[in-house]
């Protein structure tokens, strides 16, 4: 892909959520946790970041809120100025966060990574539906570990 002109060395690392109260996300991080290659844009992962970030801060927040599912989360959230809700996580809850994030990114960005990597593959790999259900899958288990909910007999979210 180089001859493409693009070489992901030369932009830095982006940082996501920084100063937001989460914990902080990095395009860099993404790249070593879910062995993304070089060549994808840095500006493409963080955009996804962003949105993975943002649906599983929507989720965490609207179930922990919630009067009878909030009081057994295994963490509370923390609200100031009205707007602006961040939670209050151990460091392991931190890690548990970023791989759901870092998953549901995988799994958003999928599709993009198969159009750029024209690689060959062999016959045994998956279809990318059944690539991203799994994807997505890590997500939410990542999603109801942090509620404190076991694999069966979770609530839907």
């Amino acid at each position: 892909m180089s001859g493409f002109g693009f070489n992901s060395g030369e932009q830095a690392s982006i940082a996501i959520d920084n100063d937001s109260g989460w914990p902080e996300l990095s395009t860099g991080e993404f790249r070593q946790h879910r062995r993304i290659p070089e060549f994808f844009e840095e500006a493409v992962i963080a955009d996804s970041l962003n949105r993975s970030s943002a649906e599983i801060q929507q989720v965490l927040i609207t179930i922990v809120s919630s009067h009878e599912l909030g009081a057994d989360a295994p963490f509370t959230l923390n609200v100031s100025s009205g707007q602006s809700t961040s939670p209050d996580f151990t460091q392991k809850q931190k890690s548990i966060y970023r791989g759901a994030v870092y998953a549901r990114s995988h799994a958003d960005l999928l599709g993009y990574f198969s159009a750029v990597d024209q690689k060959e593959s062999g016959a045994n790999k998956a279809s990318e539906p059944e690539q991203q259900e799994a994807i997505l899958a890590q997500s939410n288990r990542s999603v109801r570990l942090l509620l404190g909910r076991g694999r069966a007999g979770v609530h839907s979210l």
